[in-house]
């Protein structure tokens, strides 16, 4: 299938629902949701148990409709924008903040949040803490040299990005583009979270292949130099299983911090 064929999370509809099934509930393969809920919130607590991580605004732009990373942060924040390039994400975020009778069922990761916290109860507890602190739900546009053009963010303390990088960029050159546009976001000082998968080039979400930039660990430690990131946190993580559902060899988890303004 040649790149022309592939739909693109943001530029194409984004069954919201199917993808969090696929890859981050239960139903989904135990590689993916270890790979993509497990071990991004149990590395992410490890982290932020240090103290070193806090501040007044979190900005979160990450890949569908997925919460489960902002349960070990959003305590270490006043308050969450969550900026998001798919208007059916939105929609089902916005019926798990207002408690809808559709919304997702994320008692899974509230559960896990409850281990890693070493507590006996409380999951009801954890999502209303979450949901307290987010603030903004809205929508991005690449095409724009400010993402939330016309409204205009205050300078985030932290901006943590799940998957985003890899599934909102088509080559290597769109992807120092957009890291640009989203550090713009970021104060100097402020520290970058990242997850995403090295050598990655598809995933399928409801029968449909979407298409992703393929990169390395090379790449992204030169990104992150050149745009003037102390890297403080760089783990990458070998892919246990395969599963058709997509393709990545490694997944990363990095901290760094942001230098100056860009």
């Amino acid at each position: 299938m040649s790149s022309t064929d592939l739909k693109y999370y943001h530029e194409h509809h984004f069954e919201s629902k199917q993808f969090l099934d696929a890859y981050c509930s239960p139903k989904a393969d135990e590689c993916l949701l270890k790979d993509v809920v497990e071990n991004p919130m149990n590395c992410l607590q490890k982290e932020l148990i240090t103290g070193h991580i806090h501040g007044d605004m979190l900005i979160d732009i990450s890949i569908g409709p997925n919460i489960c990373h902002l349960m070990p942060i959003c305590k270490f924040f006043k308050e969450i924008t969550v900026l998001k390039f798919n208007d059916l994400c939105i929609t089902e975020l916005k019926k798990w903040l207002n408690s809808h009778e559709e919304a997702y069922d994320w008692s899974h990761a509230s559960n896990l949040m409850l281990d890693l916290e070493e507590k006996s109860g409380g999951k009801q507890a954890i999502e209303e803490l979450l949901k307290s602190k987010i603030k903004r739900v809205l929508k991005c546009d690449l095409s724009k040299d400010s993402l939330t053009d016309p409204i205009v963010l205050p300078k985030a303390d932290c901006i943590i990005s799940a998957w985003a990088m890899e599934t909102i960029n088509k080559d290597k050159n769109d992807y120092i583009i957009n890291f640009r546009k989203i550090s713009s976001l970021l104060k100097p000082g402020g520290r970058l979270i990242l997850f995403g998968s090295f050598n990655v080039s598809y995933y399928i979400v409801a029968g449909h292949k979407y298409g992703a930039v393929t990169y390395d660990e090379e790449f992204l430690r030169k990104v992150l130099k050149d745009e003037e990131y102390l890297t403080e946190v760089f783990q990458v993580k070998d892919r246990e299983t395969p599963t058709d559902y997509v393709d990545y060899e490694k997944t990363v988890f990095v901290i760094a911090l942001k230098q100056r303004e860009g």
